[in-house]
């Protein structure tokens, strides 16, 4: 039996309840800012479904796990699906190198091929591997969770929303990825060129942020963060700064300090043109519980983040 706080007990279901995990979520108003991955680069690998739990259990992808280290840096990597009826395997990799991430495709045409470009990556970056095209066109893309042998949420959720999606031709390249993390705020996603993950997306709000035609501080809150920064803090931090320069930042390089404090983090942020400083403390404790586990057992805690001022200093 896992030890309760009284404050956290509150935030649980009752014991007779089962719940989805994004249900719960959304029923205690659970806070999906600071929680996004803090990655280097992404390795999409096609693979017709099923899929197992984990992915990686799969026989094409024996000896891979979600994250590995590269040339390029921290690496997640994710199974997609296919999106043609090619005999070949694509890998598409989106690598930052800059602000924003860089594409590359490559098609192999064996098991064995695959493991010789993830060893090649391991010590060469992907425009120096000759099978590699790099696609020079920043367009829009969408990794969008649909791995329901992982979580029935990113499976309902993430499917419809992804369906959704191919019925209107909005010009947007789609990947239907495994398993993104964060399923408690399905339908989760990770949006290219930029690199930020977002969650409790609807169709016409994923629209509007690939269009860039909402603002920023309206959509602010369904930001679980820039890849770029590490989770927590830093995320918080720059996801204010957003908030106050707009999608402009998406074009910017930023350098983020953290200074740790008795009572929180005092977070700056360098942009190419201002520097912000943002203080932050601790939140709520809240649980992440089991998808339609009775009472939500077992679960695991994080916490939530209050930002206590944001200022431009220069």
């Amino acid at each position: 039996m896992q030890n309760i706080s009284e404050n956290l007990d509150q935030l649980l279901p009752l014991a007779t309840e089962a719940p989805t995990c994004s249900e719960h979520s959304q029923s205690i108003a659970l806070d999906p800012c600071g929680t996004a991955l803090n990655i280097d680069a992404v390795v999409l690998i096609e693979l017709p479904l099923p899929w197992p739990k984990p992915v990686f259990m799969h026989s094409y992808l024996k000896g891979l796990d979600s994250l590995i280290h590269t040339s390029m840096g921290a690496t997640r990597v994710l199974a997609c699906q296919p999106s043609s009826d090619e005999r070949t395997t694509k890998v598409t990799v989106f690598y930052k190198e800059d602000e924003n991430f860089d594409k590359w495709v490559f098609k192999l045409k064996s098991k064995e091929s695959l493991m010789e470009l993830i060893n090649a990556l391991t010590s060469s970056k992907p425009e120096t591997i000759a099978s590699g095209i790099q696609v020079k066109e920043k367009k829009e893309a969408i990794l969008l969770c649909t791995q329901g042998s992982h979580d029935i949420c990113c499976g309902s959720k993430g499917t419809r929303l992804a369906e959704l999606m191919e019925e209107h031709d909005t010009g947007v390249e789609l990947f239907k990825v495994s398993h993104l993390g964060g399923h408690r705020f399905s339908p989760t996603a990770m949006t290219m060129p930029d690199g930020r993950m977002w969650a409790g997306l609807d169709s016409e709000t994923l629209s509007s942020i690939l269009e860039k035609r909402i603002e920023v501080k309206e959509i602010a809150k369904l930001c679980r963060g820039w890849t770029g920064a590490i989770k927590g803090p830093e995320q918080i931090a720059e996801i204010e700064v957003f908030k106050q320069i707009g999608w402009e930042l998406d074009n910017q390089k930023r350098q983020i300090l953290t200074n740790a404090l008795d009572d929180g983090w005092s977070v700056e942020i360098l942009t190419e043109n201002e520097k912000w400083l943002v203080d932050i403390r601790k939140g709520r404790e809240v649980p992440t519980i089991t998808c339609r586990s009775e009472g939500g057992i077992p679960f695991t805690t994080a916490n939530e983040y209050i930002v206590d001022s944001v200022k431009k200093i220069s």
